[in-house]
C-alpha cells in the first residue's frame, strides 16, 4: 500500500503528556523529524494550560498521570469551545481492556499500545493529522452549506430554520433571565394580487426591496422612543413568500411593542418604485408575547398568525396583539385556509343556480351561477367565509376557472336538452378581472363545452370595473368582442360615475339587494331604484333587481318597469337538476297576481 502524501500534516503543533522523562524525550525526537513543533508536559494539570495557551493539532496523552489523569485532562479538552473535534491519542497497557473503554468514554480519538514502537507512533500522527485536516476541511464545508440553509436566498435574511434556532435559544434566555421578547408576523396585504398582475420577477424585486425597508426601519430604529434604542435587539426573518417575522429579544412593555409595530406600518406603507411603477404595499402584523401567548416556539408562531389574520380581518394596515378573547372570525379563516386548500381536488364544491325571472312573461330565462362549498371537516361553509379566504389566499383563480367550465359545461347539456336562449351568468372576482389569462380562461371554458358565447354572462362588482377606468374598458370590449355578455353586480353600492358607464360596453345593471329590502316601505330607497332603472333604459341595459323576497317589492319593481326580478320570492339557488324540473312546468301564476 502507498503511504499518503504527509504535506498535509507538516509542521503541526503537537502536545504530548506523560510522567517519564524518557518516553517525553524519545516522542520529542520521533515527531520533530516530521518538523512537527512538539510540545510535552510532565502532568495533567500543564498540559490543559499547554493546550490553552497553544491550541495544538493533536494530543497524546498517557492515561497515567500526576495531578490529573489523561482521562480528565481528555475529558476538559472536549469541553473547551475548539476541543471538540480534535485527534486525541490515549496511550495505555496493551491489555488494559477497561483502560481502553474509559479513554473512549472521556473522548478520545483512538489508543495507542504499550510497549511503544516509534516508527508506529509517527505512522499513526501522520495519519491522524491528515484525517484531522480532511474532518476539518469537511467540516468547513458542511458549515457553508448549513450557512446556505439558513440564509433566504432571495433577500439575503435569515429564513424560517434560523427563526426557529434563533427562537428557541431567546426563549432559554428569556426564561433563565425572567424576561419577556416579543415575536411579530408581518404579511403584506394583496401581494398575491401583484404578482398575478406584474408578474413574479416583479414580485420579487418588491420583495427585496420591502425586505430592505423593514431591515433599514430596524437598523435606524426609526420613531422608537430614546429608552428604547440602547437596549432593544431586533432581528428580522423572511419566512418565505410575501411573509416575515421579527424577533424583539429584550424585556418589553406592550407600549413599547407597539411603538415598534407602528414605525414598521409606516415605513412598509411607503411607496416603493419598481421598473417605472410605484406600488404602495401594507402590511398586517401579529403581535404574540413571552411568556404570556406561549411557552415555546409553536405557541409563539402559531399565536403571532392568529393574531396577523385578525389584523387582516380588522381592515389590514395594522397591527394587533394575540389574546384568548380573539373573535371567532380569525380563528374561523385560519381554519378555512386549511381546508380550502385541498378541497377543489378532493371534489367538495358544486355548483347551485338561482333563477331569474322576467317579469314581460313572468319565465325563467336565465341562471345565476352560485358556488357552494360542503366540507368534511366544516360542514357547509358560506360564500362570504370562503371567498375572500380563497382571494387572499391566491386559490381563486383555480377556484374560479372551474366555476367557469363547470357553468359553460352545464349551460351546454340545458341547450342540447332543449332549452333555446337559456343564459347562465358567472360571477368573477377582480383578481380574476385583472389576470392576463382571463380571455384565454374563458375561450378555454366555452371552445371546450361548446357553449355558444351568446348564452354567458360574467357578472362584475361595480367597484372592480371603477378602478383604472380605460384600461378595464378595453378588457370589457375584448369580453363583448367574444360574444359573451356582461353585467355590472351590486350597482349603487360602489364608486358610481355616470360619465363612464356610459362608455361601459355592458348588457345588464343587477341593483344591489340592499336598496330592495325597503323598497316599499322607504320612499328614498324606492326613489333611487326608479332612477337605476330609468337610466338604464335611457342606455338601452337591462336591469336585474337581486334579492326580491315579498310581494309587496315585486308590485313596486314592476311599477317601476324592471325588466328581471331575482330572489328568494322565486326560488333559492338550486341543483341544476331541479333547474330543470322547474323549467319543465310554468311559475306559479298566483306569484305574479295583483302586480
Amino acid at each position: 500500500m502507498t503511504e499518503p502524501s504527509l504535506n498535509s500534516g507538516k509542521d503541526a503543533t503537537v502536545l504530548v503528556c506523560d510522567d517519564d522523562p524518557t518516553y517525553l524525550l524519545l516522542m520529542e525526537e520521533t515527531l520533530s523529524s516530521d518538523n512537527h513543533k512538539v510540545l510535552t508536559a510532565a502532568n495533567g494539570v500543564d498540559a490543559l494550560k499547554l493546550y490553552i495557551q497553544h491550541e495544538p493539532n493533536i494530543v497524546l496523552l498517557d492515561v497515567h498521570m500526576p495531578m490529573l489523569s489523561g482521562f480528565e485532562v481528555c475529558a476538559e479538552i472536549r469541553k473547551h469551545p475548539k476541543g471538540k473535534d480534535i485527534p486525541i491519542l490515549m496511550v495505555t497497557g496493551a491489555d488494559d481492556i477497561l483502560s481502553i473503554e474509559s479513554a473512549y468514554k472521556h473522548g478520545a480519538t483512538d489508543f495507542l499500545p504499550k510497549p511503544l514502537r516509534w516508527p508506529m507512533v509517527a505512522h499513526r500522527v501522520r495519519y491522524m493529522l491528515k484525517g484531522s485536516e480532511t474532518f476539518n476541511s469537511l467540516k468547513q464545508s458542511e458549515e457553508k452549506m448549513r450557512r446556505l440553509a439558513y440564509i433566504d436566498s432571495l433577500t439575503g435574511l435569515p429564513n424560517r430554520q434560523s427563526l426557529d434556532e434563533s427562537l428557541e435559544e431567546a426563549i432559554w434566555f428569556a426564561a433563565k433571565e425572567q424576561q419577556s421578547l416579543g415575536i411579530m408576523y408581518i404579511d403584506l396585504d394583496n401581494f398575491k394580487r401583484i404578482n398575478d398582475t406584474l408578474g413574479h420577477d416583479f414580485g420579487d424585486k418588491l420583495l427585496k426591496k420591502i425586505s430592505e425597508k423593514i431591515c433599514q426601519c430596524v437598523k435606524e430604529k426609526a420613531g422608537f422612543p430614546d429608552a428604547l434604542i440602547d437596549v432593544i435587539d431586533i432581528q428580522v426573518f423572511r419566512l418565505g413568500g410575501d411573509e416575515f417575522m421579527i424577533l424583539l429579544n429584550q424585556t418589553l412593555h406592550d407600549d413599547d411593542v407597539k411603538v415598534v409595530a407602528q414605525s414598521l406600518v409606516t415605513c412598509i406603507s411607503e411607496l416603493v418604485s419598481i421598473d417605472d411603477y410605484e406600488v404602495a404595499l401594507t402590511p398586517s402584523i401579529g403581535i404574540a408575547m413571552y411568556p404570556r401567548d406561549g411557552a415555546n416556539v409553536t405557541e409563539l408562531k402559531k399565536h403571532a398568525d392568529v393574531a396577523m389574520y385578525y389584523a387582516k380581518s380588522m381592515g389590514r394596515r395594522g397591527y394587533r396583539f394575540y389574546a384568548e378573547s380573539l373573535n371567532e372570525n380569525a380563528m374561523k379563516f385560519l381554519q378555512i385556509e386549511g381546508c380550502l386548500r385541498n378541497a377543489l381536488s378532493n371534489d367538495e364544491f358544486m355548483l347551485h343556480y338561482q333563477p331569474q325571472v322576467c317579469l314581460k312573461n313572468n319565465k325563467i330565462i336565465s341562471v345565476e351561477a352560485l358556488l357552494r362549498w360542503k366540507s368534511p371537516e366544516l360542514g357547509y361553509v358560506t360564500p362570504s367565509d370562503f371567498i375572500p379566504v380563497a382571494e387572499d389566499s391566491g386559490l381563486i383563480n383555480e377556484l374560479g376557472e372551474w366555476v367557469m367550465r363547470t357553468a359553460c359545461f352545464q349551460a351546454k347539456a340545458w341547450l342540447d336538452a332543449g332549452m333555446q336562449d337559456f343564459r347562465v351568468s358567472v360571477n368573477l372576482s377582480s383578481i380574476q378581472f385583472k389576470r392576463a389569462s382571463l380571455l384565454n380562461m374563458i375561450k378555454r371554458a366555452l371552445d371546450d363545452s361548446g357553449l355558444p358565447a351568446s348564452l354567458l354572462e360574467v357578472e362584475l362588482t361595480e367597484s372592480a370595473v371603477m378602478n383604472d377606468v380605460d384600461h378595464n374598458i378595453t378588457r370589457l370590449n375584448q369580453i363583448r368582442d367574444m360574444g359573451v355578455a356582461i353585467s355590472i353586480d351590486d350597482f349603487g353600492t360602489g364608486y358610481s360615475s355616470l360619465s363612464y358607464l356610459k362608455k361601459f360596453p355592458i348588457n345588464t345593471l343587477k341593483i344591489d339587494r340592499s336598496f330592495i329590502i325597503t323598497i316599499d316601505s322607504d320612499p328614498d330607497d324606492a326613489a333611487i331604484v326608479e332612477a337605476i332603472i330609468a337610466l338604464a333604459s335611457t342606455l338601452n341595459l337591462t336591469v336585474i333587481a337581486e334579492g326580491v323576497e315579498t310581494h309587496g317589492q315585486l308590485k313596486t319593481l314592476n311599477r317601476f318597469h324592471c325588466d328581471i326580478i331575482q330572489g328568494f320570492y322565486f326560488s333559492k339557488a338550486v341543483s341544476a337538476e331541479e333547474v330543470t324540473e322547474m323549467m319543465q312546468h310554468p311559475l306559479n301564476p298566483a306569484l305574479f297576481e295583483q302586480m
